[in-house]
């Protein structure tokens, strides 16, 4: 009995975990953060790439997901080639064997580990990535050969940087990047084992995203005049950082400020108050994107 209500527990709880690639921004992100995706691409429910839950990836899709997070079985897929909201466009430039920093950004932190992966489709450029190119190139935690980036409690709900190793041998003018989480919240067992817990079994929720990127080969530095990698990939900064019981409301400020349940701040002309006790960062706006941790009042 305690198993089944622990299960169904989980599962209840699953419906809050939210997670999205930010930098270099998914393609179902990218409309966050950079201007020219906005009037195209614009999707609130980027945070919920999550292959349309457990039920559909496991019970109707053998465990298959699309490439950015979508159903696999999903007939039109927004984000993949060929979909609405499909542009292409490199969004970061790197250069080839470097070693860079990727923010995922996590609004429900389930434990679970983080993997990312690299497809060249240069040589097939009327065709999109597949996840079989992606689990070719999965890329190793910078300075170490581990391929899973562990997420704990401790964390929090936080944005989380993860430094990665890009290959020597690959450069691209079009690269699939794609961030994988497999979260640690569902109750199963171990199949090796036969141990019982959270994270434990073969069906754990996942979200994914995929970004576009180019890398840059031989000693030609990375550029970063693309129209996808400017000041204009911040949301406007605030120009106080004073909270609500200060007097007049204070605008919203992305430097770290720890906000707690019924702060009053101002963005973009807009009141909103906080309904979750969380830590800013950069991107994490009050919008209706970010509905669990702001509401307009």
């Amino acid at each position: 009995m305690f198993n089944i209500l622990l299960l169904l527990l989980t599962n209840v709880l699953s419906v809050w975990g939210h997670g999205f690639l930010f930098d270099p921004p998914a393609r179902s992100t990218a409309w966050v953060v950079i201007p020219d995706f906005r009037s195209c691409c614009t999707y609130y429910d980027h945070m919920q790439m999550f292959c349309g839950g457990v039920d559909v990836q496991y019970g109707q899709n053998n465990g298959k997901c699309g490439i950015c997070g979508e159903p696999y079985n999903q007939a039109n897929k927004l984000f993949e080639k060929g979909g609405s909201m499909y542009k292409g466009t490199s969004v970061k430039t790197y250069n080839q064997g470097q070693q860079f920093s990727v923010k995922v950004n996590l609004t429900a932190n389930h434990m679970g580990y983080f993997e990312f992966r690299l497809c060249n489709v240069d040589s097939t450029p009327n065709s999109d990535a597949t996840q079989d190119c992606l689990d070719r190139r999965i890329l190793k935690i910078a300075n170490s050969d581990l391929t899973k980036y562990s997420i704990t409690s401790a964390m929090g709900n936080s944005q989380i940087i993860v430094n990665l190793q890009l290959p020597v041998d690959v450069s691209c003018q079009h690269c699939v990047f794609q961030w994988k989480y497999t979260a640690g919240n569902s109750w199963g067992t171990d199949p090796v084992t036969g141990q019982q817990g959270l994270g434990l079994g073969t069906e754990n929720e996942t979200f994914m995203g995929c970004a576009d990127i180019t890398i840059v080969g031989g000693n030609v530095p990375a550029s970063t005049s693309s129209s996808m990698v400017t000041s204009s990939t911040k949301a406007p900064q605030p120009t106080s950082t004073s909270r609500s019981n200060q007097g007049s409301v204070p605008e919203w400020s992305p430097d770290g400020v720890k906000y707690v349940a019924g702060d009053l701040v101002m963005y973009a002309g807009v009141k909103y108050r906080c309904i979750l006790a969380h830590t800013s960062f950069p991107g994490a706006y009050p919008s209706p994107v970010t509905w669990a941790w702001w509401s307009a009042v």
